[in-house]
């Protein structure tokens, strides 16, 4: 398993752990477990740094294995200049993130520290995919701990905000999706984020 697939899956791994392992009466077991999952996963990223070739334009640290191939659809990684700071970033904001609930949060602690893990590995995915529909899987996966976190944690709104926040992304992952389709038919048959930086869309097309 590659270093990225790594960044993502951890954090994943330990988030469903936590959900399935953990109650209020060990918080402070599963905080300490939640802790060490983010610094491992943060660590997992770390010879990105050293590894990274600043001179190079080219998508680095790939990853390609097929995944469904009648659509011709693979889970494809990698990281440019921009995606592998944010890579970093999400990894190291999720070690914060956990050290800054340590008291705040003191129920459904399992749950918490669980979403927050499992949102981590999610947005490096994000940040990663080189493949459209491996994209949007990544990126619809966010909003639902996303979700869970407004609408169980969050303050005297929580209900409301998290229901807005339901209509506005629900809006916005419809239209992405025919943008995906769209683009999928111009670029004969890929889902190949690469292959559609190469199409000649015109400024109509674009927006």
């Amino acid at each position: 398993m590659g270093l990225l697939s790594l960044a993502i899956w951890m954090p994943i791994v330990f988030g469903v752990v936590l959900l399935a392992l953990g109650r209020d009466d060990q918080a402070r077991s599963v905080r300490w477990i939640a802790l060490i999952g983010a610094i491992l996963s943060f660590l997992v990223t770390l010879p990105l740094l050293g590894g990274f070739d600043n001179a190079s334009a080219a998508m680095q640290f790939v990853e390609k294995a097929s995944w469904i191939e009648r659509f011709n659809v693979n889970y494809h990684l990698g990281v440019d200049g921009i995606s592998f700071w944010f890579v970093l970033l999400t990894a190291f904001i999720n070690v914060v993130v956990i050290i800054a609930s340590w008291e705040a949060i003191t129920s459904r602690v399992n749950q918490y520290m669980a979403a927050f893990l499992i949102l981590s590995g999610l947005m490096i995915g994000v940040f990663t995919a080189l493949d459209g529909l491996l994209f949007y899987v990544f990126f619809e996966a966010t909003l639902i701990p996303m979700y869970l976190i407004i609408g169980i944690w969050g303050g005297p709104n929580k209900i409301y905000a998290a229901f807005k926040f339901f209509l506005y992304t629900l809006l916005g992952s419809l239209l992405m999706l025919i943008a995906l389709i769209y683009l999928y038919d111009r670029s004969g048959g890929s889902f190949d984020i690469l292959t559609w930086h190469a199409l000649p869309l015109g400024s109509t097309a674009q927006t």
